[in-house]
């Protein structure tokens, strides 16, 4: 074999050996730190499970409620400032005049009441009113649900 052969032949086997030894240190290096995500073979991956929280009755009838009596004028996409309005009001007025608002707004305004015309300026002095027949019970689920929607 010739001189430059034979050199060629041990620059390539020489590094062979480092690059193996390189490995091997990189190898025992990781092992020795506890490093053993190279080796493992299972995942961590855990699919996330949905919670179907059980919602109460009460909220369920409130809800009922809106969308039977409430939803035709106070769509879902505008309902949250008209809401937004009226529970400044609640806050305001407190829960009984929000009551008799539902109940009896026409009353309202015709007593020329601050709040029920001021309500019924902002909303353009619509025709229609809030006059429902609802028991004691349906308003508190009615206010219920408008109050955790908003």
């Amino acid at each position: 074999m010739s001189k430059p052969k034979k050199l060629i032949t041990l620059i390539l086997i020489g590094s062979f050996l480092i690059w193996i030894l390189i490995v091997g240190l990189f190898l025992f290096v990781v092992k020795k730190n506890g490093i053993t995500e190279f080796d493992r073979k299972k995942t961590d991956y855990q699919p996330t499970t949905v919670k179907v929280e059980k919602v109460a009755p009460e909220f369920e009838r409130g809800k009922k409620l809106f969308t039977s009596d409430c939803s035709a004028c106070h769509h879902r996409n505008s309902m949250i400032n008209t809401w937004r309005m009226k529970t400044e009001m609640m806050d305001k007025m407190g829960i009984e005049y929000f009551k008799k608002y539902i109940t009896n707004q026409d009353s309202l305004t015709n007593t020329n009441d601050f709040y029920a015309r001021k309500l019924k300026e902002k909303y353009g002095s619509l025709a229609n009113s809030h006059n429902f027949d609802y028991s004691q019970s349906e308003l508190i689920e009615l206010i219920g649900y408008i109050e955790a929607e908003i």
